[in-house]
């Protein structure tokens, strides 16, 4: 139940962060308008239209030029300019409550070059830079303790996702269900503002850019059956299987390529070849999987169900090595085509599982399972579908489902590590080492 005196006293620290909402909103649509219609300017001139063929082996010249030029211009910079090797997610920035502004331009400039030159990342990264950079540089500004940093950064990243995922509840809803703290004041302290921070920046972007999200993804709709919502458990447990494996394979990429933190150029030419060879052998593995996976869902009777599956694979390993090698973005809508892939590869094996259940099911699961977020991704997943209702009921379970299932396994693998600790000499413990 809501505080009154927690609300009386919160309400005149919401006063002027309603101002600083719209602010930090104005900067996220204006910096989200530029910097998206220069990368998709810069990347028609070099690439013409993307490589979206579904053909195996088909990828052209640039596709193997291009992001091996790139990755050695991404390892020089990180060289010359003395960047860290590693900068961190924007997962990683909210629930630190800080986007430090001083490493802000280079993480921007490498994921500029990073979007247009083929690395399997997405746009959500230097957009959630950008607005949580803002965000820290203004309560510092103001001077603000950490509570206020963090309070601002949170609003500058809801601000970025506003415009970006075209709703002003999407940035709000995805930094939400990281860790915060409980108070009845965070709902007018943090939500109310970055809420107020996405509409002006979706308000400032729309008629720029559209809703570059909204209805992505054209299926049939999806006649709602109650039996559906036990096909969306099923779903989700497809999705959390395919979560494992994904989570194996960046962790494995990520670590592969830490040797090479400390030789960048080496390491980004590494990087920039691999790419290559992925976009070499299926075109479709390169850039975000937002304009590649309307493509799946157009041809995918031509495609078949390994190919599916395999397409699936290879993303996952384009994504790994997009991010270990030093290239810098989001996961999350490459992820968001990997689940799909999957989604139609379901469908095509068992038909009276309709497209649009399938496809947005596994998404959300995916992502859910991965980033925890099962509320941001099946809301997400619901835009770039366009769901009805009950179908979004489906897509929210699936997504929960998965979600439980990750903090289960979670659990379980502390138990087991908990019992190999306190084991005793010699003895072994499943799923742990010898003690």
């Amino acid at each position: 139940m809501t505080d009154p005196a927690e609300v009386r006293a919160a309400s005149p620290r919401a006063l002027p962060l309603i101002l600083q909402a719209i602010g930090l909103g104005l900067f996220a649509g204006l910096f989200g308008v530029v910097y998206l219609v220069a990368v998709g300017a810069v990347t028609e001139l070099m690439w013409g239209d993307e490589p979206v063929t579904t053909g195996w082996f088909s990828g052209d010249i640039a596709v193997v030029v291009i992001p091996i030029v790139f990755g050695l211009v991404v390892g020089l910079i990180y060289r010359v300019f003395k960047l860290p090797p590693r900068f961190p997610s924007f997962i990683e920035d909210l629930q630190e409550g800080v986007v430090e502004p001083k490493t802000a331009p280079g993480v921007l400039g490498i994921a500029f070059l990073s979007l247009i030159s083929g690395p399997s990342l997405g746009p959500e990264g230097p957009m959630a830079t950008a607005g949580g950079a803002a965000g820290t540089w203004l309560a510092r500004r103001k001077g603000m303790g950490r509570e206020g940093v963090s309070r601002l950064t949170f609003v500058g990243v809801s601000g970025a996702f506003g415009g970006l995922l075209s709703t002003p509840i999407g940035g709000p809803l995805l930094a939400f269900e990281l860790e915060h703290d409980q108070t009845n004041s965070y709902y007018y302290l943090n939500i109310v503002p970055g809420v107020i921070a996405g509409a002006v920046s979706f308000g400032i972007m729309y008629p720029v850019l559209g809703a570059p999200f909204l209805g992505l993804l054209s299926m049939p709709p999806v006649e709602f059956g109650s039996w559906m919502l036990i096909a969306a458990v099923g779903l989700g447990c497809v999705g959390a299987l395919v979560a494992l494996v994904v989570g194996k394979v960046l962790l494995v990429s990520v670590q592969l390529f830490k040797p090479l933190d400390c030789r960048p150029l080496i390491r980004g030419l590494v990087g920039g070849g691999l790419v290559a060879l992925l976009g070499f052998i299926m075109p479709l593995t390169l850039f975000s999987g937002q304009t590649t996976l309307p493509v799946v869902l157009d041809e995918w009777q031509l495609v078949g169900v390994v190919s599916l599956l395999a397409l699936a694979l290879l993303k996952t390993v384009a994504l790994g090595i997009s991010l270990g090698s030093g290239f810098y973005g989001g996961p999350i809508f490459p992820m968001f085509f990997i689940g799909g892939t999957v989604g139609v590869a379901i469908h095509a094996l068992i038909p009276d599982i309709p497209l649009g259940l399938a496809v947005g099911a596994t998404m959300a699961a995916l992502g859910a399972a991965v980033a925890l977020l099962p509320l941001s991704m099946a809301v997400i997943t619901a835009i770039m579908i366009q769901s009805g209702l009950e179908a979004f009921g489906a897509v929210a379970l699936a997504s929960i489902t998965a979600y439980a299932i990750r903090l289960a396994v979670s659990q379980s693998r502390k138990g087991d590590l908990q019992k190999s600790a306190e084991a005793p000499p010699g003895e072994f413990v499943a799923g742990g080492p010898n003690s």
